[in-house]
């Protein structure tokens, strides 16, 4: 027996589910079943995770992995069908007990009745620009899924767009990206003929102002339909005070609510 045979033997025997040493390894272990549901945590999983390990059992593993991260988790557990010593290996957010979002390199293996992962914290090696990303697609998320329109445009007469949320396609009857950066359908021209001056000319008074703007108005919907919403905005400003864009939330509006387009007022946006 060579010393790769040798030592994956041992690697073997110490992962064993009935291994008395693994509390003393330094690395955060857990034995799943077949359906991905804890049977075992050691000393590691608790210092990682938080949780007592006895609290655990029979918890799906996913319950402890950040939302978005778990399609990727049960990806990995398909692609290990058969038993053997290769891993799959995966960069994975996890939740701990205080709320606190921990980046893990997680390898797991397959081992007669279910799998074994060991769990280890790379959180200080991921790249701040990877924890923004993972943030920003977090909000992203958040915002999708609100009845509204949350915009960043352009201070132009176009109003052209540079950020649309999903909720645009509920409330114009526009899918995002035919209102990005599109030089054929623009924001202005969804505004209601009558009204596009008077919204010109609140956001540009709040702009002078440094004030957030609110006013209702009248949308053009896709399908041809007239639609009153209610719009909230700022200027996004340079350090020089220079103007460089504009974001702001756009929703219906009841119709015993709304409030003249002309009429821009402080908001508290």
């Amino acid at each position: 027996m060579n010393w790769l045979q040798r030592s994956r033997a041992g690697l073997g025997r110490l992962l064993a589910p009935d291994a008395a040493d693994v509390d003393d390894l330094p690395m955060a272990l857990v034995y799943l079943d077949e359906r991905g549901r804890m049977c075992r945590g050691n000393r590691g999983w608790e210092v990682l995770s938080g949780y007592r390990a006895t609290d655990c059992l029979q918890r799906d593993h996913c319950e402890f992995l950040h939302i978005e991260d778990r399609p990727l988790w049960q990806l990995g557990l398909q692609s290990l069908t058969e038993q053997g010593p290769s891993p799959w290996v995966g960069s994975l957010r996890y939740l701990s007990r205080a709320g606190e979002l921990l980046w893990v390199e997680a390898r797991v293996v397959r081992r007669s009745g279910g799998y074994v992962a060991s769990l280890a914290d790379i959180s200080a090696q991921v790249p701040q620009r990877q924890w923004l990303h993972a943030r920003h697609r977090s909000l992203n998320n958040l915002l999708d899924g609100l009845p509204l329109m949350v915009y960043r445009c352009r201070n132009n007469r176009h109003w052209s767009m540079e950020y649309v949320s999903a909720g645009c396609l509920e409330l114009t009857g526009y899918a995002p990206e035919q209102l990005i950066d599109s030089q054929h359908l623009t924001f202005n021209s969804l505004i209601h003929p009558l009204d596009r001056e008077p919204v010109w000319s609140s956001v540009q008074e709040g702009l002078r102002a440094v004030q957030p703007y609110a006013f209702d108005y009248r949308l053009l919907c896709a399908d041809g339909r007239e639609k009153w919403v209610s719009e909230r905005g700022r200027g996004i400003y340079s350090d020089w005070g220079d103007v460089l864009g504009l974001e702001g939330v756009v929703m219906e509006r009841a119709e015993r609510e709304r409030l003249p387009v002309a009429l821009a007022h402080p908001a508290g946006f």
